[in-house]
């Protein structure tokens, strides 16, 4: 049983709390009413806190067209016209899932494919990273995005030797000129989307999350997780992030909302404010130092710059709040790393990189040293190891989710999702960041950047929550702590994590309070 600073033979609890650890201590409690759990060749562990989500984007997502495992632009506008073909040609079609890095030479998709099947009704394909979109002539027409309209700050609309836009908008301001006409969710959609996912994640051991709606104003997140706790439907501890840069009477004007909706603290909560220095690897939007190798005519997009972001951040940690930065090129993860060196810090409160990806040597200290967070998904070693020699060449990319050197260097760390980039199981993320072996791969990306076992365990319970600003009552299995729960069927320490993704998470309990069993 891994406890969080350890490992122990018996866990009792009363209540919502943890009250004592060893065979022992805990046999001594036992009463003709306590339930007993015999792990039988599993594992009980803390509740694992996913750091970094997109949840109620990517429930919603779940309901819109999937255009993931498409192999080419051709099976994409296949996947589009089998939706008309079911679902009829009114409205708009939105989606979510393509990777052009799986399509024949890297190609990239075009309006023209969504054209040929989809002529009158508007498209929007969010790619599977959220970082690019493809749209088609109808989308593009109806935001008035032609050959004349210039690129938005931060954002890009790709387009043909004529100047005429692709289809390919890359980055949220460019994106956004197309996704703002897309019909709002209702509260009642968010709270549908919300429950089904949610109970997934309980299945799966998470009984912490950590959601950014951030890229969209108009979703009700706070309130709709406020109605299903009312319902008795909120398994997991929540922290709903907002973006940075709003004004803070604005964000204080929300919690005193969200505290009149009377949902206690311990159960959800507003969390950090994000900002954004660059994209993603996939979409070649993430800033780097020197350019891609395989496109050495761009280095990136810088997302938000320096002197504007700065004093944004300086300003939220002034006044308390916790604050993230989206950076996963090495650039980008130095100006962020040069931008909460210069922010105050408070108790309770969290300086953070997110997504912290791709380093240079130099800066992998200045983690420590700037008391700062990495808050990594390790889960993208094995959607990211195929291109990251291509797009970075050796030198560079051996500096890719350096989890070892961080650690050695006296950083925290922070493991999560990012889901729906990637699924919500954390198993598999768990043994990318042991194994450093993504999927169908026979040999370990830079092995020597490995964790253990406990180390990574660590890092996506008591490292997330501290992440998060709580205290050490989350997170970690000791007595006084909240009996926050997941019990696998099986030993991850037995078999080698090539197999973890077939293990199975058969009770957890979120409080004492039993969420998921089966």
């Amino acid at each position: 049983m891994f406890t969080g600073t350890g490992w122990s033979n018996g866990l009792a609890v009363r209540g919502d709390r943890v009250v004592a650890l060893g065979a022992t201590a805990t046999r001594d409690l036992l009463g003709p009413s306590t339930r007993r759990v015999d792990l039988a060749g599993g594992m009980a562990l803390p509740g694992f806190h996913d750091a970094h989500t997109h949840l109620l984007g990517g429930a919603l997502a779940e309901e819109c067209l999937d255009t993931s495992g498409v192999r080419s632009p051709e099976e994409l506008a296949a996947r589009v016209a089998g939706w008309i073909e079911k679902r009829g040609a009114a409205g708009w079609i939105h989606g979510r899932g393509w990777d052009s890095d799986a399509f024949p030479g890297r190609r990239l998709p075009t309006r023209a494919h969504l054209d040929a099947v989809a002529p009158n009704t508007p498209v929007l394909l969010r790619r599977r990273d959220g970082h690019a979109a493809l749209a088609n002539s109808s989308a593009l027409d109806a935001a008035g995005v032609g050959p004349g309209t210039p690129d938005p700050p931060g954002g890009r609309f790709l387009r043909d030797a004529e100047g005429r836009p692709t289809g390919l908008l890359l980055e949220e301001p460019a994106i956004d000129r197309v996704a703002r006409l897309l019909p709002p969710p209702t509260q009642d959609d968010c709270e549908r989307a919300l429950a089904r996912v949610l109970r997934r994640a309980a299945s799966l051991g998470i009984t912490s999350l950590q959601d950014d709606p951030s890229h969209d104003a108009r979703l009700p997140a706070a309130r709709a997780y406020a109605a299903l706790y009312r319902r008795g439907e909120l398994p997991a501890r929540v922290c709903v992030w907002r973006r940075l840069g709003r004004p803070l009477a604005s964000l204080r004007a929300e919690e005193t909302e969200l505290a009149r909706l009377g949902v206690p603290a311990q159960h959800l909560r507003f969390g950090l404010l994000k900002g954004y220095l660059d994209g993603s690897l996939g979409s070649r939007t993430a800033l780097l130092f020197s350019p891609y190798a395989d496109a050495p005519d761009t280095a990136g997009v810088d997302l938000d710059p320096v002197d504007r972001l700065e004093p944004l951040a300086r300003e939220a940690a002034t006044a308390g709040y916790s604050v993230g930065l989206h950076a996963i090129g090495d650039r980008a993860v130095a100006r962020a790393l040069e931008i909460l060196a210069g922010c105050p810090r408070t108790s309770g409160q969290a300086l953070r990189v997110e997504h912290a990806e791709l380093f240079r040597p130099q800066d992998v200290a200045r983690v420590q040293a700037g008391d700062v967070v990495a808050s990594v998904q390790p889960i993208h070693l094995a959607s990211d190891a195929e291109i990251l020699t291509e797009r970075l060449g050796n030198a560079r990319a051996r500096w890719a989710f350096p989890l070892r050197s961080l650690l050695r260097s006296g950083a925290a760390l922070a493991f999560g999702t990012d889901y729906p980039v990637e699924g919500l199981d954390p198993l598999p993320g768990l043994a990318c960041a042991v194994a450093r072996r993504p999927p169908n791969t026979a040999a370990a990306f830079v092995p020597e950047e490995a964790l253990t076992l406990e180390e990574a365990l660590h890092a996506y319970t008591r490292g997330s929550a501290a992440a998060a600003g709580l205290g050490p009552e989350f997170g970690r299995l000791e007595p006084g702590a909240f009996a926050d729960v997941a019990v696998l069927d099986t030993d991850l320490g037995a078999i080698p994590p090539e197999e973890w993704a077939r293990v199975r998470c058969v009770l957890t309990l979120r409080g004492g309070e039993v969420v998921h069993e089966g």
